[in-house]
């Protein structure tokens, strides 16, 4: 049986690297459990974030467990005509959580977000909060640990 695949929002990395529950364990669960993406921006927005603050927080290990999933003209495409739908149907959710969005329609996994109310409008997205992730239940095993633990 395959591992199950997730891409990764930045708020539930950001609250992994700030060791803020339930997305620290969330995070620590679907490393130990299962193959782990982040969409190109997500990378954009974590880097960004840890450029401003001007203090490395444990991101570049964490990124190092993750595969990055590009924004190409596919994922471009498929932003592009979402976004559009969204904002016709006065459901706006903001253009970098667009491109989140659009990564996991094309490449047919689930993101995991502390933002269910955004991803929540995006047709055939499938979106899992830490809170519901933790309810399922997994063999336990290696996998890294937040920064604070």
């Amino acid at each position: 049986m395959d591992a199950p695949r997730y891409c990764l929002d930045t708020n539930v990395l950001i609250d992994f690297l700030r060791n803020r529950e339930p997305g620290a364990s969330a995070v620590e669960k679907v490393v130990r459990d299962a193959e782990c993406f982040v969409a190109a921006v997500t990378v954009y927005e974590l880097l960004f974030g840890v450029a401003r603050a001007r203090k490395k927080i444990g991101e570049e290990a964490l990124l190092g467990v993750m595969t990055v999933l590009p924004f190409d003209g596919v994922v471009a495409e498929t932003a592009a005509s979402l976004h559009a739908f969204l904002i016709r149907s006065n459901q706006e959710i903001g253009v970098k959580d667009v491109f989140i969005a659009a990564t996991c329609l094309v490449h047919d996994m689930p993101v995991l977000t502390a933002n269910k109310r955004h991803f929540g409008r995006v047709p055939g997205l499938k979106v899992i909060t830490p809170g519901e992730l933790l309810q399922r239940q997994s063999p336990q095993g290696g996998g890294i640990s937040s920064p604070a633990r």
